[in-house]
Protein backbone atom coordinates (compact mmCIF):
# COMPACT_ATOMS: atom_id res chain seq x y z
CA UNK A 1 0.00 0.00 0.00
CA UNK A 2 1.47 3.39 -0.99
CA UNK A 3 1.32 6.42 1.27
CA UNK A 4 -0.83 9.46 0.54
CA UNK A 5 0.95 12.76 1.16
CA UNK A 6 -1.42 15.18 2.90
CA UNK A 7 -1.40 18.00 5.38
CA UNK A 8 -4.81 18.51 7.07
CA UNK A 9 -8.23 17.79 5.63
CA UNK A 10 -10.41 19.69 3.21
CA UNK A 11 -14.11 20.05 2.53
CA UNK A 12 -15.33 18.68 -0.74
CA UNK A 13 -19.00 19.22 -1.80
CA UNK A 14 -20.59 17.13 -4.53
CA UNK A 15 -22.33 19.25 -7.14
CA UNK A 16 -25.50 17.68 -8.49
CA UNK A 17 -25.24 14.81 -6.02
CA UNK A 18 -25.67 12.07 -8.49
CA UNK A 19 -23.67 9.47 -6.74
CA UNK A 20 -25.25 6.47 -8.27
CA UNK A 21 -27.31 3.76 -6.59
CA UNK A 22 -27.89 0.90 -9.08
CA UNK A 23 -27.38 -2.75 -9.86
CA UNK A 24 -23.72 -2.58 -9.09
CA UNK A 25 -23.95 1.14 -9.11
CA UNK A 26 -26.10 4.25 -9.67
CA UNK A 27 -26.44 7.99 -8.63
CA UNK A 28 -28.38 10.11 -5.99
CA UNK A 29 -29.17 13.75 -5.12
CA UNK A 30 -28.64 16.30 -2.38
CA UNK A 31 -29.82 19.75 -1.47
CA UNK A 32 -26.48 21.56 -1.62
CA UNK A 33 -26.11 24.35 -4.15
CA UNK A 34 -24.12 23.23 -7.18
CA UNK A 35 -21.46 25.44 -8.78
CA UNK A 36 -21.90 26.63 -12.35
CA UNK A 37 -19.88 25.40 -15.30
CA UNK A 38 -17.94 28.69 -15.37
CA UNK A 39 -16.59 28.23 -11.87
CA UNK A 40 -12.99 27.31 -11.38
CA UNK A 41 -11.86 23.78 -10.68
CA UNK A 42 -9.38 24.11 -7.85
CA UNK A 43 -7.13 21.57 -6.13
CA UNK A 44 -6.76 22.21 -2.38
CA UNK A 45 -3.10 23.02 -1.77
CA UNK A 46 -3.10 21.23 1.59
CA UNK A 47 -3.62 17.80 0.02
CA UNK A 48 -1.72 15.88 -2.61
CA UNK A 49 -2.56 12.31 -3.64
CA UNK A 50 -0.39 9.76 -5.35
CA UNK A 51 -1.88 9.10 -8.79
CA UNK A 52 -3.77 5.90 -9.48
CA UNK A 53 -6.98 4.06 -8.59
CA UNK A 54 -7.84 3.71 -4.91
CA UNK A 55 -9.94 0.64 -4.13
CA UNK A 56 -12.69 1.07 -1.56
CA UNK A 57 -12.33 -1.17 1.51
CA UNK A 58 -15.80 -2.72 1.93
CA UNK A 59 -15.21 -3.82 5.52
CA UNK A 60 -13.82 -0.50 6.76
CA UNK A 61 -16.42 1.62 4.92
CA UNK A 62 -19.92 2.30 6.27
CA UNK A 63 -23.19 3.84 5.13
CA UNK A 64 -25.93 4.91 7.56
CA UNK A 65 -29.44 5.80 6.39
CA UNK A 66 -32.38 7.68 7.93
CA UNK A 67 -35.93 8.13 6.69
CA UNK A 68 -38.59 10.36 8.30
CA UNK A 69 -42.35 10.74 8.28
CA UNK A 70 -44.26 14.02 8.25
CA UNK A 71 -44.59 13.53 12.01
CA UNK A 72 -41.53 13.27 14.26
CA UNK A 73 -41.29 9.52 13.64
CA UNK A 74 -38.23 8.20 11.83
CA UNK A 75 -36.36 4.97 11.06
CA UNK A 76 -32.61 4.53 10.67
CA UNK A 77 -30.08 1.82 10.00
CA UNK A 78 -27.08 0.76 7.96
CA UNK A 79 -26.34 -0.77 4.57
CA UNK A 80 -23.08 -2.36 3.41
CA UNK A 81 -20.72 -1.07 0.77
CA UNK A 82 -20.41 -3.59 -2.08
CA UNK A 83 -17.45 -2.12 -3.94
CA UNK A 84 -16.03 1.13 -5.26
CA UNK A 85 -13.00 3.07 -6.42
CA UNK A 86 -11.61 6.61 -6.49
CA UNK A 87 -9.33 7.81 -9.28
CA UNK A 88 -6.55 10.35 -8.70
CA UNK A 89 -4.98 12.27 -11.59
CA UNK A 90 -2.41 15.06 -11.19
CA UNK A 91 -2.51 14.71 -7.39
CA UNK A 92 -6.27 15.36 -7.11
CA UNK A 93 -9.45 13.28 -7.21
CA UNK A 94 -10.92 13.11 -10.71
CA UNK A 95 -13.86 10.69 -10.34
CA UNK A 96 -15.07 7.55 -8.58
CA UNK A 97 -18.03 5.47 -7.45
CA UNK A 98 -19.40 3.57 -4.47
CA UNK A 99 -21.87 0.70 -4.97
CA UNK A 100 -24.25 -0.30 -2.17
CA UNK A 101 -25.63 -3.81 -1.47
CA UNK A 102 -29.32 -3.11 -0.90
CA UNK A 103 -29.95 -6.65 0.38
CA UNK A 104 -27.73 -5.85 3.39
CA UNK A 105 -30.06 -3.20 4.85
CA UNK A 106 -30.63 -3.42 8.59
CA UNK A 107 -32.67 -1.29 11.01
CA UNK A 108 -31.03 0.05 14.17
CA UNK A 109 -34.08 1.79 15.72
CA UNK A 110 -33.93 1.84 19.50
CA UNK A 111 -36.96 0.36 21.23
CA UNK A 112 -38.03 -1.73 18.23
CA UNK A 113 -38.01 -5.54 18.61
CA UNK A 114 -36.34 -7.86 16.12
CA UNK A 115 -39.60 -8.96 14.49
CA UNK A 116 -40.65 -5.36 13.88
CA UNK A 117 -37.23 -4.51 12.45
CA UNK A 118 -37.39 -7.50 10.10
CA UNK A 119 -40.86 -6.47 8.97
CA UNK A 120 -39.70 -2.91 8.27
CA UNK A 121 -36.67 -4.06 6.27
CA UNK A 122 -38.83 -6.50 4.31
CA UNK A 123 -41.12 -3.63 3.35
CA UNK A 124 -38.22 -1.35 2.39
CA UNK A 125 -36.78 -4.08 0.17
CA UNK A 126 -40.15 -4.76 -1.49
CA UNK A 127 -41.46 -3.16 -4.69
CA UNK A 128 -43.17 -0.48 -2.56
CA UNK A 129 -39.73 1.01 -2.00
CA UNK A 130 -36.41 -0.22 -3.44
CA UNK A 131 -37.40 -3.43 -5.24
CA UNK A 132 -34.22 -5.15 -4.10
CA UNK A 133 -34.95 -8.46 -5.84
CA UNK A 134 -34.89 -6.70 -9.21
CA UNK A 135 -32.47 -3.91 -8.25
CA UNK A 136 -29.98 -5.42 -5.78
CA UNK A 137 -27.44 -2.59 -5.93
CA UNK A 138 -27.44 1.19 -5.79
CA UNK A 139 -24.49 3.43 -6.62
CA UNK A 140 -23.06 6.89 -6.05
CA UNK A 141 -21.01 8.16 -8.99
CA UNK A 142 -18.63 11.10 -8.61
CA UNK A 143 -17.94 12.81 -11.91
CA UNK A 144 -15.64 15.61 -10.73
CA UNK A 145 -14.93 18.36 -8.21
CA UNK A 146 -15.43 22.12 -8.46
CA UNK A 147 -14.88 24.96 -6.02
CA UNK A 148 -17.25 27.81 -5.23
CA UNK A 149 -15.77 30.35 -2.86
CA UNK A 150 -13.97 28.42 -0.15
CA UNK A 151 -16.06 25.27 -0.60
CA UNK A 152 -15.24 22.40 -2.95
CA UNK A 153 -18.05 20.42 -4.59
CA UNK A 154 -18.13 16.87 -5.85
CA UNK A 155 -20.78 16.33 -8.51
CA UNK A 156 -22.27 13.38 -10.31
CA UNK A 157 -25.30 11.11 -10.14
CA UNK A 158 -27.01 8.70 -7.82
CA UNK A 159 -28.76 5.58 -9.10
CA UNK A 160 -31.59 3.86 -7.26
CA UNK A 161 -33.79 1.28 -9.01
CA UNK A 162 -31.54 1.87 -12.06
CA UNK A 163 -32.77 5.47 -12.25
CA UNK A 164 -30.11 8.16 -12.09
CA UNK A 165 -30.51 11.70 -10.79
CA UNK A 166 -28.01 14.54 -10.22
CA UNK A 167 -26.77 15.05 -6.68
CA UNK A 168 -24.27 17.24 -4.79
CA UNK A 169 -22.96 17.28 -1.22
CA UNK A 170 -20.05 18.43 0.98
CA UNK A 171 -17.28 15.93 1.58
CA UNK A 172 -14.34 15.88 3.97
CA UNK A 173 -11.23 14.02 2.82
CA UNK A 174 -8.33 13.06 5.07
CA UNK A 175 -5.52 10.54 5.45
CA UNK A 176 -5.37 7.79 8.06
CA UNK A 177 -2.70 5.09 8.23
CA UNK A 178 -1.83 5.69 4.59
CA UNK A 179 -5.45 5.34 3.44
CA UNK A 180 -7.72 7.91 1.83
CA UNK A 181 -10.73 8.59 4.08
CA UNK A 182 -13.86 10.27 2.69
CA UNK A 183 -16.73 11.36 4.96
CA UNK A 184 -19.96 12.91 3.70
CA UNK A 185 -23.50 13.65 4.82
CA UNK A 186 -25.97 13.90 1.96
CA UNK A 187 -29.66 13.73 1.14
CA UNK A 188 -31.37 12.30 -1.93
CA UNK A 189 -34.99 12.54 -3.07
CA UNK A 190 -36.46 9.04 -3.39
CA UNK A 191 -39.28 10.24 -5.63
CA UNK A 192 -36.70 11.00 -8.34
CA UNK A 193 -35.96 7.27 -8.39
CA UNK A 194 -39.59 6.11 -8.67
CA UNK A 195 -39.86 5.17 -4.97
CA UNK A 196 -43.51 6.13 -4.61
CA UNK A 197 -44.95 4.60 -1.43
CA UNK A 198 -46.82 7.26 0.61
CA UNK A 199 -44.94 10.03 -1.18
CA UNK A 200 -46.43 13.49 -1.56
CA UNK A 201 -44.90 13.64 -5.05
CA UNK A 202 -47.58 11.21 -6.32
CA UNK A 203 -50.90 12.68 -5.13
CA UNK A 204 -52.94 10.64 -7.63
CA UNK A 205 -51.61 7.42 -6.08
CA UNK A 206 -51.74 8.53 -2.46
CA UNK A 207 -54.36 11.25 -1.91
CA UNK A 208 -55.11 12.68 1.53
CA UNK A 209 -52.09 11.14 3.25
CA UNK A 210 -52.19 13.55 6.15
CA UNK A 211 -49.87 12.41 8.94
CA UNK A 212 -49.25 9.14 7.03
CA UNK A 213 -47.01 10.91 4.52
CA UNK A 214 -43.38 9.71 4.36
CA UNK A 215 -40.87 12.41 3.46
CA UNK A 216 -39.12 11.96 0.12
CA UNK A 217 -35.70 12.99 1.42
CA UNK A 218 -33.50 10.15 2.66
CA UNK A 219 -30.39 11.02 4.64
CA UNK A 220 -27.09 9.18 4.22
CA UNK A 221 -23.92 9.39 6.31
CA UNK A 222 -21.09 7.86 4.29
CA UNK A 223 -17.65 6.89 5.56
CA UNK A 224 -15.35 5.55 2.85
CA UNK A 225 -11.86 4.14 3.31
CA UNK A 226 -9.83 3.53 0.13
CA UNK A 227 -6.27 2.36 -0.51
CA UNK A 228 -3.95 2.44 -3.50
Amino acid sequence: MKTIAMNNTFTWTACAVAIALTSCGAPAETNSEAPTAKEEIKTPEALEFMGGTYAVDQEASTVKWKGTEITTKYHEGTVRVYKGSINVIDKSISDGFVAIDMSSMVCTDEGMNDDSKASLIGHLQSDDFFGVEQFPFSRIDIEGIKTKGDVSYAYGKMYVRDIGAPINFPVTISEEDGNMVVDASLTFDRSKHDVKFRSGAFPDLFPNLGDKLINDDIELDVHIVAAL
